[in-house]
């Protein structure tokens, strides 16, 4: 692993006001539309990995913040169309199996369910390198620059490989973290913006060395 984990875990903590704004930022992303301007300021991490920096980004300049956060959103949403569209046509094949008896439908809705698992894992894998490509040439075009995306991946592929699974694992554990009542659900709320916008700002200093 060549980048440092208790560094990447730490250097939030180095700002005089990391619990302003970690809980600005918790607190936000609990409110339905407004937690766009949350999931903007993620972006701001991500391009102060970009440039080479280590900090927590203020909270200013709101306006960009929820406009950058709508843009994910957007990104998020076309690039789960594919595993959707697949899940729509396996679950046809499952109802047409029951309705008809017809086990050829079955076994094609369970492939196809079988596909809408993997796409989804593909994306979800390749996403948060589209973010950080769209955060450097901030157009929504180059969300969807995919040669150029997975380029960028395959020079960095170990280092992005085990951010992404470090990711999923940490979160996973704040799920659990979170079915304990209250005390779990205030420090997984936390705890999710928290990991979030370090490993945004980790994403976006892979970005900078691919």
């Amino acid at each position: 692993m060549v980048f440092d984990l208790g560094d990447l875990l730490k250097y939030p903590f180095d700002d005089q006001k990391w619990v302003e704004k970690l809980l600005i930022g918790s607190a936000l992303s609990l409110i339905p539309i407004i937690n766009l301007f949350a999931v903007g300021y993620t972006l701001e991490s991500m391009r102060a990995g970009i440039r080479g920096e280590m900090t927590l980004p203020d909270w200013e300049d709101w306006g960009a913040k929820f406009v950058q956060g709508l843009m994910l959103c957007v990104i998020s949403f076309i690039y789960m169309l594919i595993p959707g569209l697949l899940m729509l046509l396996g679950g046809g094949g499952i109802i047409g199996a029951l309705r008809y008896g017809d086990v050829g439908w079955g076994v094609a809705g369970g492939l196809l369910a079988l596909l809408t698992i993997v796409a989804a894992l593909v994306l979800a894998f390749v996403l948060p390198m589209a973010f950080a490509h769209y955060a450097a040439e901030d157009k929504l075009g180059a969300a969807l620059e995919f040669g150029e995306i997975w380029r960028r991946i395959r020079t960095v592929f170990g280092q992005y490989l085990v951010a992404v699974v470090l990711f999923w694992v940490f979160s996973s554990i704040l799920g659990m973290v979170g079915m304990i009542p209250l005390v779990g659900w205030i420090i997984t709320i936390v705890g999710v913006f928290y990991l979030t916008v370090v490993f945004a700002n980790l994403i976006g200093r892979l970005y900078r060395q691919s």
